[in-house]
């Protein structure tokens, strides 16, 4: 395995993913340094911008703190923020480069409006401009795909939201999370040829992934393996959730035979989802399975939710790159994203 990564990761990808405990700990300080000098104020919702990478801490975030919450979170990924979100809300601009143009285009539509705004960024164009209308920026560390810095969009979140009043979050839980990655990071290295992220990539090399969840703790981790899939593994992949897709998707299964059998199910699923939730899962899968592939069922790992919610986030994120080397393909550029912002542009 150390001779793929040898082979087809030359930025080393693999690495960054490999540095998610250490990445942790910097995220987390950055994001409690950051918060000092806010002020809380009357709030009564959330409403974090962004787009990619930067966008699906959010979902994270919403999905790990769940009743803990003590506002909405919504997640906007648009040009803009319909007004109706504006009242009363904290907004969180989140762009990892700065340049995001659907980020800095709904920066613009809550100017004036919100009850607060934040920005997290490296700089760009995001941090000139908060640096100039006097909005406070949560700097992060530059340099690194957007999507592997998820630690930076994640933690400085939570830390918005804990001291604002919004969430409740314990300093035991992240220790002993950072412990159970810092293992999970391990197991998983490409040192270990045989471990549990290789193997499924292995089934899912000239396949096609469907990532489903149960709907709470991993609705966002499913969203976010189907994300890194496309970008690291170079390859397509689905994801949806209970119980909702047994209300549509399950009639799917039927044609065309051909494409179902190309289809290798992945199901991350959680202690503390719904106990119906589980029952339509469990009959649903009993259906399907014959259908597909191959079934992965993956039950999260940990003592608590940010526990297990990271751990089964990384999981899927060693499985985007061993994906990649498997497909003969270098996980880090992304040709399609860049030459559509060039059009953009142009």
């Amino acid at each position: 395995m150390k001779k793929l990564q040898n082979e087809m990761d030359p930025k080393s990808m693999m690495g960054l993913v490999e540095a998610f405990p250490a990445q942790m700990h910097e995220a987390y300080e950055l994001g409690e340094s950051f918060c000092a000098k806010l002020a809380g104020g009357k709030l009564s919702r959330i409403v974090l911008c962004g787009m990619g990478g930067s966008a699906i801490g959010g979902d994270m975030v919403r999905s790990y703190l769940g009743s803990r919450l003590a506002a909405p979170l919504h997640v906007v990924r648009s040009y803009e923020v319909p007004g109706y979100l504006l009242e009363d809300a904290l907004c969180i601009i989140s762009s990892y480069s700065g340049n995001t143009g659907e980020t800095l285009s709904a920066y613009e539509s809550i100017k004036g409006k919100a009850a607060s705004v934040v920005a997290i960024t490296s700089g760009g164009k995001l941090g000139e401009i908060c640096l100039r209308d006097g909005i406070p920026i949560c700097r992060i560390p530059g340099g690194m795909p957007p999507r592997a810095a998820i630690a930076y969009s994640f933690f400085p979140t939570v830390h918005i939201l804990w001291k604002l009043g919004l969430a409740e979050v314990s300093e035991e839980e992240f220790s002993r999370a950072r412990e159970h990655l810092g293992r999970d990071c391990a197991e998983f290295s490409p040192v270990n040829p045989d471990n549990r992220a290789a193997e499924i990539a292995r089934a899912l090399h000239g396949y096609f992934p469907f990532i489903y969840s149960g709907g709470m703790l991993c609705e966002a981790v499913a969203r976010r393996w189907c994300t890194q899939i496309n970008e690291n593994g170079k390859s397509l992949a689905h994801y949806a959730s209970f119980t909702e897709l047994n209300h549509n998707e399950i009639v799917g299964w039927e044609t065309p035979e051909d494409l179902l059998g190309k289809i290798v199910i992945v199901s991350l699923e959680d202690r503390e989802d719904h106990e119906l939730s589980k029952r339509q899962r469990d009959i649903f899968l009993g259906i399907i399975e014959p259908l597909a592939a191959g079934l992965f069922r993956i039950e999260t790992k940990g003592e608590d939710r940010l526990t297990r919610i990271l751990s089964t986030m990384v999981l899927g994120d060693f499985v985007s790159i061993y994906l990649a080397y498997f497909n003969g393909l270098d996980p880090t550029p992304v040709e399609k994203i860049d030459y559509l912002k060039q059009r953009l542009q142009q």
